[in-house]
């Protein structure tokens, strides 16, 4: 097993060297911020992991998962061979980190447009002046219908079920056309409308009618007449209540007892 410092040698350096020998397994990374490990076969990156979960199995997020080790500062890294290893990726050292690159640059980009991915999406009332029609693709479409007021890009991401990388993408895309924004805090859901009024209040659903079976249950009774009696304990708030409580017997209801309970 190889292993060093990464106060010592870049990531990248390691990859690229790792790489050259054609090795089958993975490289280890742990950081003070962010561990995880980067799947190689033969020579090529085809997986990467954050430590305690499941590697993903597509190439976006895998990407974003390298991009999380990449960005990370110090610590140590081993490599471990293995027989056969796959995912997603299929990309030489130098492909990585060119891709590692682009998608740093991507996400900064995706940020300085929609600012936190946590915050709610709106959708904007009135399209930029001069604006007299949009154009949107089916995806486009498919994520403008779930942008409510309160889900988030990554809620949006899920409930569409993209990653949230492709779904930020295509919010950043709508949002430069000035047809979404987002906002802490803002949320169509909230109790005040713009009028300032509150909106009124559903009237609260009646009561199901009780189940008789329910009723014979709680009266202690059983539609079986061969039940065995049985005892039971008066409660401690009773007894403290009534001193001279004493512990009885239960026995069935008779038909007529439960058919007269039943209409109280």
């Amino acid at each position: 097993m190889l292993n060093g410092s990464l106060d010592t040698f870049a990531l990248a350096d390691v990859l690229r060297f790792v790489a050259n020998g054609n090795l089958t397994g993975r490289i280890e990374i742990t950081r003070d911020e962010v561990g995880g490990e980067l799947s190689i076969d033969q020579g090529r990156y085809v997986a990467a992991r954050l430590a305690d979960e499941e590697a993903p199995t597509t190439v976006d997020e895998s990407l974003d998962v390298c991009v999380l080790l990449f960005d990370g500062s110090g610590g140590e890294f081993g490599v471990v061979e293995e027989d056969w290893v796959g995912g997603p990726l299929d990309l030489d050292a130098e492909q990585l980190a060119a891709a590692v690159e682009r998608r740093r640059e991507e996400w900064a980009e995706v940020v300085s447009v929609l600012g936190s991915l946590e915050d709610p999406v709106i959708l904007v009332a009135d399209l930029p002046e001069g604006t007299d029609q949009v154009t949107i693709s089916a995806e486009q479409w498919r994520l403008l219908a779930l942008v409510d007021g309160s889900r988030s890009v990554q809620d949006i991401a899920r409930d569409a079920a993209q990653s949230v990388y492709a779904a930020a993408l295509a919010l950043a895309e709508l949002a430069n056309q000035g047809m979404v924004t987002t906002g802490a805090g803002v949320s169509w859901k909230d109790d005040k409308t713009k009028g300032g009024k509150r909106p009124k209040k559903r009237p609260k659903r009646s009561q199901p009618d009780p189940d008789p079976a329910e009723l014979l249950h709680e009266l202690g009774g059983e539609e079986d007449e061969d039940v065995e009696d049985s005892v039971v304990e008066d409660d401690d708030d009773d007894a403290d209540d009534d001193e001279d409580a004493t512990v009885r017997p239960l026995r069935p209801p008779t038909r007529e007892e439960q058919r007269l309970r039943l209409r109280r």
